[in-house]
């Protein structure tokens, strides 16, 4: 069969819906030959100038693989190649979606006053909604390290309510230095509790807060978030902050909050372990130490220990008593101290 003209203007062969399925109609034609070559793919009708575009395409994707041989290349292993082309999709999609309200804020500007942008390093969020699209830029972007404490504002229960929907908008690569604080006034809501529990059986480091002041999230060393929206819904005045000075100012930050926080585990892991004090208590009070050192209030403690309040607050008092602890404070610091938490 003689090969035909090429049906797709040469001006558009790289762009738009209609060349991702020319691609996608050539790669799956490389596959099916296993070693393609130029004369198997003119047998298909490819024109040389398809071939040839098609080709450069594929390869730069890491698809396609050059071969020595003029006119013939071979296919790099679809499961891997795939994978590894649909991560690198997904990055920079997720780097659009964590730059939009920035470049939204740029257009703004030029078809308003036109006034460049005096900060820079700024970038005020006009919303809730913006403030959770950020985040979740930031969870698909961060490769180093991801630092965030959240307390009970509208973009973190909006965040919430999307991971519910899809637990893999929150999902952080492995490897990373991972660092999230709870604030107590999320541990009575069931999609704080299952993103807290969920986050620590993958191993990441979670802790448990009183009165965290405000919601932030680090990203390596790009990228800062600032949710102002549990002081007023619309999220006024939050902000993503870059630049150096503000990314330490944020560090700080956290990890003073980080330092007064409770590490969350489990009890019985941690008395198993113990060496000579072990912890004279039966699972259900361990569970119930585990709950109160991390500062749960007794109704969220029975809520997620299946018990009553009552029951709680008589458990509470069998602790305390075992310590030798006046209050629960004191009950947490000696729990630690006996190696009965973690």
């Amino acid at each position: 069969m003689a090969p035909r003209k090429s049906t797709i203007p040469d001006k558009h062969l790289s762009h738009g819906e209609a060349f991702e399925q020319f691609i996608g109609r050539v790669y799956l034609t490389a596959v099916r030959l296993g070693t393609p070559g130029r004369a198997g793919l003119r047998g298909t009708g490819l024109s040389d100038a398809e071939i040839d575009h098609a080709m450069t395409e594929l390869i730069a994707r890491e698809l396609i693989l050059p071969s020595t041989e003029r006119d013939v290349w071979s296919v790099a292993p679809p499961r891997e190649a795939i994978s590894r082309y649909a991560s690198q999709v997904e990055r920079r999609l997720a780097l659009s979606l964590s730059t939009a309200s920035e470049v939204e804020a740029i257009w703004r500007r030029a078809v308003g006053t036109g006034q460049p942008n005096p900060h820079p390093n700024f970038d005020l969020l006009g919303s809730a909604e913006d403030i959770a699209d950020r985040l979740i830029g930031l969870h698909r972007v961060a490769t180093t390290r991801f630092w965030w404490a959240l307390e009970n504002s509208a973009a973190t229960r909006l965040l919430l309510e999307r991971s519910a929907e899809d637990d893999s908008v929150l999902s952080l690569r492995k490897g990373m230095d991972i660092r999230i604080v709870f604030d107590t006034s999320l541990l009575d809501n069931a999609l704080a509790m299952a993103l807290l529990e969920g986050g620590h059986a993958q191993g990441h480091a979670i802790r448990v807060g009183n009165g965290v002041p405000l919601s932030l999230a680090l990203c390596d060393d790009r990228s800062a978030m600032v949710d102002l929206s549990s002081f007023d819904p619309t999220g006024e005045g939050s902000i993503e902050v870059r630049g150096r000075a503000p990314l330490l100012a944020v560090e700080k930050l956290l990890d003073e909050i980080w330092q007064l926080a409770t590490p969350f585990g489990p009890t019985v892991e941690a008395a198993s372990r113990s060496s000579g004090d072990r912890a004279p208590l039966d699972p259900r009070d361990q569970r119930i130490l585990s709950l109160l050192s991390s500062g749960m209030s007794d109704q969220v403690i029975a809520r997620q220990a299946g018990v009553s309040v009552r029951t709680v607050e008589r458990r509470v008092r069998y602790i305390l008593d075992h310590l030798g602890a006046a209050t629960r404070f004191q009950a947490g610091v000696q729990a630690v101290r006996r190696g009965w938490v973690e």
